[in-house]
C-alpha cells in the first residue's frame, strides 16, 4: 500500500512539473507574440479620438449623403473586423463610420460605470471628436440596440434611421441575470498567463473572420477579451431597459433584419416574439427576415443586407 502512494505521489509530482514547466513555456510565448503584435496594431483601422481623458477608436470610411454608423454586439472583440463585409459593400454610396466602445476593439479600457446612457454620451462625444457630425443612420448589432433606442429617445435630431442588425429590444432580456459577479479578474489572468492563446489559433478561429483579419482580432482577444468594461454592461442591461421603457417610443425609421435567434438562448418564436413586442405600433418599420444564426448573420447575409441597406436610405 506505502509503494502504491509513493508511486502515485511521485505521478503526481511529474503532472504538476510537467503542467507548471508548461505553463511557463505558454506565459514567455505570450509575452514574446505581445510584443509581436504591438506591431502589428500599430496598423488596426481607426482615429484614436479623446473622451474623458481616455482613448476611443473610431473608424470612417467612404462618402455620401448618410452616414450609417455601426455600433458593435456585445463583448466584440474587434467590431472593425466584424462590420467590415458590410461597410466595404457599403462605403461606395455612403459614409460608414465603427465606434469602438470603451473595452473594445484599439479603444482603453476605463475604470467608470458602464450604464447606456454614459455609453451613448460617450459614442456621440467620440463622433464629433472625430468630425462625424449628426444626423446618423444607427446601425446596432445585438445588444447595442438598446443604445440605439436609447441614443434616439434622448437624442431625435441626431437620429435619422435605426438599420438593426438582428438588435436587441426590452423584452429580449426580461431572463437576463444581471446580478453576476464581476469575473473579468479571472479573465484577465487566462489572457496575462498566456491561456487564452490557446484558443484563439487558426484552426479555433475557423470562418470567424477572414484569414487576413485573423492576426488582428487574435492579438485583440489576447489583450481585452471578457474584460472589466464589457462585465460592467451586463450589469445595467435592465436599467437601459427601464430608461427605454419609461419614455415614448422613438418616431424614427426603422429597418430590422431579423435571424432565427439561434445562438441566443431563445427560441425563433421567442426572439422574433420581443422584436415584434416593441416595434409593432411604430410607424415606419420594414423587416427583413433572415434564416440565419444570430452570431453569423453578418458573414451569410453581407450581400443582401448591403443591397437592401442602399435601397432603404435612398428612399
Amino acid at each position: 500500500m506505502k509503494k502504491a502512494l509513493k508511486i502515485t505521489g511521485k505521478l503526481l509530482l511529474i503532472l504538476l512539473s510537467l503542467i507548471v514547466v508548461f505553463l511557463l513555456i505558454l506565459f514567455i510565448y505570450h509575452r514574446v507574440m505581445l510584443s509581436r503584435e504591438d506591431k502589428l496594431l500599430e496598423n488596426y483601422p481607426g482615429e484614436l479620438v479623446e473622451v474623458n481623458g481616455h482613448n476611443m477608436n473610431v473608424y470612417s470610411e467612404g462618402e455620401g449623403e448618410h452616414k450609417l454608423v455601426f455600433l458593435a454586439p456585445a463583448g466584440d472583440t474587434a467590431p472593425m473586423m466584424t462590420f467590415k463585409p458590410l461597410y466595404t459593400k457599403l462605403s461606395d454610396t455612403c459614409e460608414t463610420v465603427v465606434v469602438e466602445k470603451f473595452g473594445y476593439g484599439m479603444s482603453d479600457i476605463v475604470d467608470t460605470e458602464r450604464d447606456y446612457e454614459t455609453m451613448v454620451d460617450e459614442c456621440r462625444q467620440a463622433l464629433s471628436e472625430a468630425g462625424v457630425q449628426a444626423p446618423y443612420v444607427l446601425c446596432p448589432y445585438s445588444k447595442s440596440g438598446l443604445d440605439a433606442l436609447i441614443w434616439a429617445q434622448k437624442y431625435p435630431e441626431e437620429v435619422e434611421a435605426i438599420v438593426g442588425i438582428d438588435m436587441g429590444f426590452p423584452k429580449h432580456y426580461d431572463s437576463i441575470d444581471t446580478d453576476v459577479p464581476d469575473q473579468s479578474w479571472l479573465y484577465d489572468i487566462l489572457r496575462g498567463m498566456g491561456i487564452a492563446r490557446l484558443f484563439t489559433t487558426d484552426s479555433e478561429l475557423g470562418d470567424l473572420c477572414p484569414d487576413e483579419d485573423k492576426p488582428f482580432v487574435r492579438a485583440l482577444v489576447n489583450r481585452k477579451f471578457s474584460n472589466k468594461d464589457t462585465f460592467g454592461e451586463i450589469i445595467h442591461v435592465k436599467d437601459a431597459v427601464d430608461v427605454i421603457n419609461s419614455a415614448a417610443k422613438p418616431a424614427v425609421p426603422m429597418k430590422l433584419f431579423v435571424t432565427n435567434g439561434g445562438g441566443t438562448g431563445l427560441s425563433s418564436e421567442e426572439w422574433k416574439n420581443a422584436v415584434h413586442a416593441y416595434t409593432n405600433d411604430i410607424e415606419n418599420v420594414e423587416y427583413t427576415e433572415l434564416d440565419s444564426d444570430h452570431n453569423r448573420i453578418i458573414e451569410e447575409n453581407s450581400e443582401q443586407m448591403s443591397s437592401e441597406i442602399k435601397e432603404y436610405i435612398n428612399k
